[in-house]
């Protein structure tokens, strides 16, 4: 029963945030990216604050979801900017653990009226994830 009063909470959290203005306005990866990262940061924030679940979820989902949608937003920036410059795009950084994460966007071609560029995500040398997209002038 806990578990499922948590879970509304989370999802509550969710609710607010895809309600927001400014959420609107966000780009399709930055939306992802912040409700992938509320989702996940709720439940580990559940997860490590055993004692006082409500403030572990709450924390959670706001980190969560700041944290993704950065990360969202980074990849749609980054795309759009191969895009634009007809070249590879890398963005990386280091974290406060030592990993290193990088996204690379890579202009493919075209297709029909839209440019096609390749978007790798990789931490410490893995990739991680990888898709092609179509960027419409």
């Amino acid at each position: 029963m806990k578990i499922l009063k948590n879970l509304a909470i989370i999802l509550g959290c969710l609710l607010v945030l895809n309600n927001c203005a400014w959420f609107e306005k966000q780009s399709p990866k930055t939306k992802t990216g912040a409700g992938v990262g509320a989702v996940v940061g709720g439940i580990a924030g559940l997860i490590i604050d055993s004692h006082n679940p409500w403030r572990g979820g709450i924390l959670g989902v706001a980190i969560g979801a700041v944290a993704g949608g950065v990360i969202g937003n980074i990849i749609d920036h980054s795309t759009r900017e191969a895009a634009s410059k007809n070249k590879t795009v890398k963005y990386s950084r280091t974290t406060e653990k030592g990993t290193k994460e990088e996204i690379v966007a890579t202009p493919r071609g075209t297709e029909n009226n839209s440019k096609l560029v390749s978007v790798k995500y990789a931490r410490d040398g893995k990739v991680m994830g990888e898709e092609i997209q179509k960027i419409y002038p």
